[in-house]
């Protein structure tokens, strides 16, 4: 798809007078030239806008968890907490295992002041794909948690194993 290709060279208003007729047709979406439209205008900030295109492909084809996850990603960027909550809530009981999915709601769970569920998310989406915990210095929303207990004895490889002879050292010396 020229779209495409266009796309990835930077040029996005060119792609999206390209793939614009073809999500306002009413006879069928096309979801891979409505997903392209989304990226593009997601790509220049108008996120509200890429929600309402990818609510599209997710109402067309509501069993792929990449629509909802594209959806759930520009109503975070659109400032729609609840909303983006919403659609990731939909990728992941779609596909458990996105951990990108799991990655961006322990996000809005941080904006939301809801830190049990953000540590619950954040866990899982490091389980899932390990280099996510890099991203607790990276991200502001998470970079409050980096330091917290809770979080850091559920990560896995961060908990402290207690001494099996600390008992024996303390009564030895």
């Amino acid at each position: 798809m020229r779209a495409h290709e266009l796309f990835k060279q930077g040029r996005i208003s060119e792609a999206l007078a390209l793939v614009r007729p073809l999500i306002q047709r009413k006879d069928a979406v096309d979801a891979e030239a409505a997903a392209l439209a989304a990226a593009c205008l997601g790509s220049e900030g108008k996120h509200l806008e890429a929600a309402r295109i990818d609510q599209i492909v997710c109402d067309a084809n509501p069993s792929n968890p990449q629509g909802w996850s594209s959806l759930g990603y520009d109503l975070l960027n659109a400032g729609d907490l609840e909303g983006a909550l919403e659609a990731y809530g939909h990728a992941l009981s779609l596909e458990p295992g996105r951990a990108s999915a799991h990655y961006n709601v322990a996000r809005i769970a941080a904006r939301m002041g809801n830190k049990p569920k953000a540590i619950e998310h954040f866990v899982k989406a490091v389980e899932l794909q390990s280099d996510y915990v890099e991203r607790l210095d990276e991200d502001p929303d998470l970079r409050p948690l980096k330091d917290d207990p809770d979080l850091q004895e559920r990560l896995p490889g961060q908990a402290s194993n207690p001494d099996p002879y600390a008992e024996y050292y303390a009564t030895e010396s």
